[in-house]
This record gives C-alpha cells, sequence and structure tokens, in this order.
C-alpha cells in the first residue's frame, strides 16, 4: 500500500490490490498501448499487462484506446450535422450509444453520450405527473366543450326544421281555409238555382243529386253543406207543386 500511495504521488496513478493501476494514464502507458495494438491488433486486451508491461486491466486498456488513441478519431467540437444526426438516431434507438456512434466515424460512443448528457438531457426530460395529468385535463375539456357545442349546433338546427315544417303546416291550413270560404257562398248560390230550375219531378231530383257528387275532392264541410241543401230540397219541392197546383 506504502508503494501505491508513492506512486499516486509520483503522477503513476494508484495500484490496487490486485496489482492494477487506477487515475489518469501517463504518456508512457499509452506509448506502450499504442505500440502494442500496432504489433497484436485490436481485440487482445487482457493480454497487454503481460505483453505490454502496462499494470491496466484490460476494460481499461480497451477504453483508453477507443475513446482516446485510436488514430481516426476526430478531434474538437461535435458538429451541427453530427448534433442533428444524434438526434434522430436517439430518438429511433434511445440510449444505444454504441450503435449511434457506428453512425458517427470518428466519433465514440462515450463521447456523443457525454454530449447528449450535456446538451439534450434537460431537454429531453419527461413531464412531471402533475403538468402530464393537467394536460390530460385540458384535452378532456377541450372534447368536453366541443361535444357541447355540437349538441346544441344539432337542437337550433332541429329547432329551426320543426318551425319551418310548423309555418308550411299553418299557411296550408289558411290556404284551405280562404279556399272554402270562396267555394261556400258559390255552392249555396248554384244549389237554390238549380233547386227553382229542376223542382217539378222526382227525376229532376235524381238528376240535381248527382250534379252535386261529380266532384270527389270537395272537403268534408262542403259536403255538409250540399247534404244540407239536398234536405231541404225535399222540403221546397213539395211547396212548390203546392204553389204550381193552385
Amino acid at each position: 500500500m506504502y508503494w501505491g500511495v508513492m506512486a499516486g504521488n509520483m503522477g503513476w496513478g494508484i495500484i490496487e490490490e490486485e496489482g492494477w493501476r487506477k487515475g489518469p494514464w501517463t504518456a508512457e502507458e499509452d506509448r506502450l498501448l499504442i505500440q502494442y495494438v500496432k504489433l497484436h491488433g485490436e481485440g487482445r486486451w487482457n493480454s497487454v499487462s503481460r505483453l505490454a508491461g502496462l499494470k491496466r486491466n484490460g476494460k481499461s486498456c480497451r477504453l483508453r484506446w477507443v475513446n482516446y488513441l485510436r488514430p481516426d478519431l476526430k478531434k474538437g467540437q461535435i458538429t451541427p450535422q453530427e448534433e442533428s444526426i444524434i438526434q434522430e438516431l436517439h430518438a429511433r434507438w434511445g440510449n444505444r450509444w454504441s450503435t449511434i456512434a457506428r453512425s458517427l466515424p470518428g466519433r465514440t460512443d462515450n463521447e456523443i453520450k457525454n454530449y447528449w448528457r450535456t446538451h439534450f438531457k434537460k431537454k429531453a426530460k419527461p413531464p412531471s405527473d402533475a403538468a402530464e395529468k393537467a394536460k390530460i385535463r385540458s384535452s378532456r375539456r377541450q372534447q368536453f366543450q366541443q361535444q357541447q357545442l355540437q349538441l346544441k349546433q344539432q337542437q337550433v338546427q332541429q329547432q329551426q326544421q320543426q318551425q319551418f315544417q310548423f309555418n308550411l303546416d299553418v299557411e296550408g291550413i289558411i290556404s284551405l281555409l280562404e279556399e272554402n270560404d270562396h267555394r261556400v257562398p258559390s255552392i249555396s248560390q248554384e244549389t237554390h238555382e238549380m233547386v227553382n230550375m229542376y223542382q217539378n219531378t222526382s227525376e229532376q231530383q235524381s238528376y240535381l243529386y248527382s250534379m252535386f257528387n261529380v266532384n270527389d275532392n270537395v272537403s268534408a264541410p262542403n259536403e255538409e253543406i250540399l247534404w244540407d241543401g239536398l234536405w231541404n230540397l225535399d222540403d221546397i219541392v213539395p211547396q212548390a207543386k203546392l204553389v204550381y197546383t193552385a
């Protein structure tokens, strides 16, 4: 443990109980790792400590190479074009940073993750329960108001249709009454004229009756008037005969 503390003070990091060092990498460690990858390639990270003499575990060597030492890594800030790609792919795949990094050559999954958390996490923060409930209440209120408005419009239309039909019915009744008012005096006058002309024989009375019923479209009140005229005719004819005989 004493050697670990002393090494940390000298810039060599801290040596764990298993013998692995932790902390910042030194330039010498970076040189040894780059030389190892040139000779053996990527992927055999657990052999670095044995073949290169590094006191770093395999995971630490891989992350150091992938995130900092790879020759194809891009330096500098994320460009606006890369930012739009990150937003689009995050909307599709979520926090699958390794998958997103495959579409951004030269950018690491760790770099993309840090950039997202720094620039977009607060913007993409899901709404709170209170805000979500308020949104639901507002939506329901709007739906209720729309339903009430539609119902009121339907009621107004029904009332207008009923009023229109009522006006038509009233106009028809008034027209019928006016027609009857004009026809009744005319029929009564014709009846008296026919009585005066055909008051001699029963055959003439039958002919008069057939003439009164020739029109089937006469309304009920007019038919009653005609019948009254016929019954009165029976009273008139005998009187006429008496006068004629005398």
